[in-house]
């Protein structure tokens, strides 16, 4: 729901400012004081709709925000102080003395030059506000063929059974935060696939790494055949970044991570930034899969929890090896046992849940039935295809 009264505020908002910018610009051209009059008696009436609409997109922004406060997250949250106190400290207390004056008749020096800084206050809100309604968009990926690059495949690994992580070289000027995702195009092929040749993978490198990677499992889909297929020095084409999967940045909130499979890979991004920027976030990433064979980048993330004394790795294999092979860490799937016995305050950390859709629901239900609120959760499904 939040997601849906966040865009919606906001688009009110914004045409309500605007509407009362172009009125004022209107009735003085027109050089009518019955146009003027009107309009500065009406503005007032109006805020009937713009507080709540204010209200309502600040209160939806910072909640969705759910604590984070980096890449355009963080830029949309600091401008809304700006347009808040423009609102709160300017345009209403001038839009009540601009009416009482157009009441009384009196259209002075004192009138034009607080009707001056309403429109300067009334312009400065409408810029940021169209600069969060854009970057909101950015985030949600509707905006994501405007920042669209050509990236070069230099090289493939096998990190799993079945499951290969892809490397490109970093196109000049294409900046992210550990997580996000982007949209991923093979370009000039033929042949069908239900869903096209375009997939949406997440970035398993950290913002610093000289590369991109993605990983994925390489399935029977014709998108997944041709990217395997794919020879080092061909492009593809990558729009983006998008997401909001990103590690939230008031560090004295634990970060406890929750994944299954290939879901791993935005957290290796945000496991590898954390090591490299040194960051003293505490991170405790729980990491099912059925057997070590299966775990993508186990050995990185076992080395990661080496050299960072604030991350800490929990492996489980929930169909152990038998007696050929050893496995000495934890068994069986996550549960309410392996969080509450390893995460020491529940309801202290941020919790972020990825993988197969039946395992992040599953996750979901067992975080509530531990009492940790829906916005403290972020989520971002793997359906494999």
């Amino acid at each position: 729901m939040t997601k849906i009264i966040h865009p919606i505020a906001g688009v009110i908002t914004l045409l309500c400012i605007t509407t009362f910018w172009l009125s004022t610009v209107g009735s003085e051209l027109s050089g009518s004081t019955a146009a003027i009059l009107a309009v500065k008696t009406s503005v007032p009436w109006g805020f009937l709709v713009l507080i709540p609409a204010l209200a309502a997109a600040g209160g939806s922004g910072f909640s969705l925000a759910n604590g984070g406060r980096g890449g355009l997250i963080g830029t949309k949250l600091k401008r809304m102080p700006f347009i808040a106190a423009n609102g709160l400290l300017i345009l209403i207390p001038a839009a009540f003395y601009l009416a009482s004056k157009a009441r009384a008749g009196e259209f002075d020096t004192g009138f034009y030059l607080v009707q001056a800084l309403e429109l300067m206050a009334g312009a400065t809100n409408v810029t940021l506000l169209g600069l969060n309604m854009r970057d909101g968009f950015k985030l949600t990926g509707r905006l994501a063929g405007a920042n669209s690059h050509d990236a070069r495949l230099t090289g493939r690994d096998l990190v799993a059974e079945s499951t290969v992580a892809f490397r490109f070289a970093k196109p000049a000027g294409f900046a992210y935060e550990a997580g996000q995702n982007v949209s991923l195009t093979l370009l000039g092929l033929s042949g069908s696939d239900a869903r096209g040749f375009s997939r949406t993978l997440t970035l398993g490198s950290a913002p610093s790494d000289s590369e991109l990677m993605i990983a994925t499992r390489i399935s029977g889909s014709a998108f997944k055949r041709a990217l395997d297929k794919l020879p080092v020095g061909a492009s593809v084409r990558i729009a983006g970044p998008k997401g909001e999967m990103t590690l939230h940045a008031d560090a004295s909130r634990p970060a406890v991570f929750l994944a299954g499979g290939i879901g791993i890979t935005p957290f290796l991004a945000m496991s590898r930034q954390a090591a490299q920027a040194k960051l003293p976030h505490r991170i405790t990433l729980f990491y099912a899969n059925r057997q070590p064979k299966d775990a993508a980048f186990l050995s990185e993330l076992q080395a990661l929890e080496n050299a960072n004394p604030n991350f800490r790795l929990v492996a489980t294999m929930t169909d152990p090896p038998g007696a050929g092979l050893s496995w000495a860490g934890e068994t069986g799937h996550i549960d309410e046992e392996k969080v509450r016995r390893l995460v020491p305050d529940m309801r202290s950390p941020i919790y972020y849940l990825a993988g197969p859709p039946l395992m992040t629901s599953a996750m979901r239900d067992m975080l509530k039935k531990l009492g940790v609120a829906e916005n403290e959760m972020r989520c971002e499904e793997f359906g494999g295809y």
